[in-house]
């Protein structure tokens, strides 16, 4: 028995080298190793669109990633984002979204050249909070209601990149630093029965399909 088993490991073994020497070819051939990162940061602004633009302004936005290079240009993502948006009624509580999505992330352009030109996208969840605030005559005439939004959803994003890359490895030639802007879209799927102490800030009933469009610029760092 421990014979069979040591024939069929070095079975296993050796169809994996052999699938994976076209992939360490092609990474060879491409100057860098599959093992490779790259980290970025970006700043800028998010858009609400749809239901959601009745209810929410425009605010700030931040985000951060990780991408792990399967292939020379098609990477594993990781990604976190948080956006802050104002009300659009005359209370104006805080309404910050966060982000968390895994996806992929594919390279248009060659990596080494000297631009940037990727798509990703990813799945993952987005959490809703806002300050507790106060709605007037609700639910009836002369009291006050205290009015929050906290709950996490399903959502999903896309995006595309831009890039200018610099500073180059010395050894490899792999780009260390890229200089960016962006452009994603995000799909939240909300409760309508948990958002519409929100949309009621402007008369309006809850959401449950939440978009936004995010634009930014930063900075991102590649290691060999």
């Amino acid at each position: 028995m421990k014979v069979g088993y040591r024939k069929l490991g070095l079975a296993l073994g050796a169809a994996a080298v052999l699938a994976l020497s076209p992939v360490r070819a092609e990474a060879q051939a491409g100057a860098y190793s599959p093992m490779f990162w790259s980290f970025e940061g970006g700043v800028g602004m998010v858009l609400p669109m749809g239901d959601l633009a009745d209810a929410a302004e425009s605010g700030p936005a931040f985000s951060a990633a990780a991408s792990y290079f399967l292939q020379p240009r098609l990477a594993l993502r990781a990604e976190g984002g948080l956006d802050m948006l104002g009300t659009k009624g005359a209370v104006d509580p805080n309404f910050q979204i966060f982000h968390l999505t895994g996806g992929i992330e594919y390279h248009l352009v060659d990596p080494l050249g000297n631009t940037t030109v990727a798509l990703d996208a990813g799945l993952g969840a987005s959490t809703l909070n806002t300050d507790a605030f106060l709605l007037r005559d609700h639910p009836s005439p002369g009291r006050h209601t205290v009015g929050l939004v906290n709950g996490s959803y399903f959502s999903a994003n896309a995006g595309i990149k831009v890039g200018f890359n610099f500073a180059r490895h010395a050894e490899s030639g792999v780009p260390m630093v890229t200089l960016f802007a962006q452009a994603d879209i995000r799909m939240i799927m909300a409760d309508a029965d948990e958002t519409h102490v929100y949309a009621a800030l402007n008369n309006l009933s809850g959401f449950d399909t939440m978009m936004e469009i995010p634009f930014s610029v930063g900075l991102r760092v590649n290691f060999p």
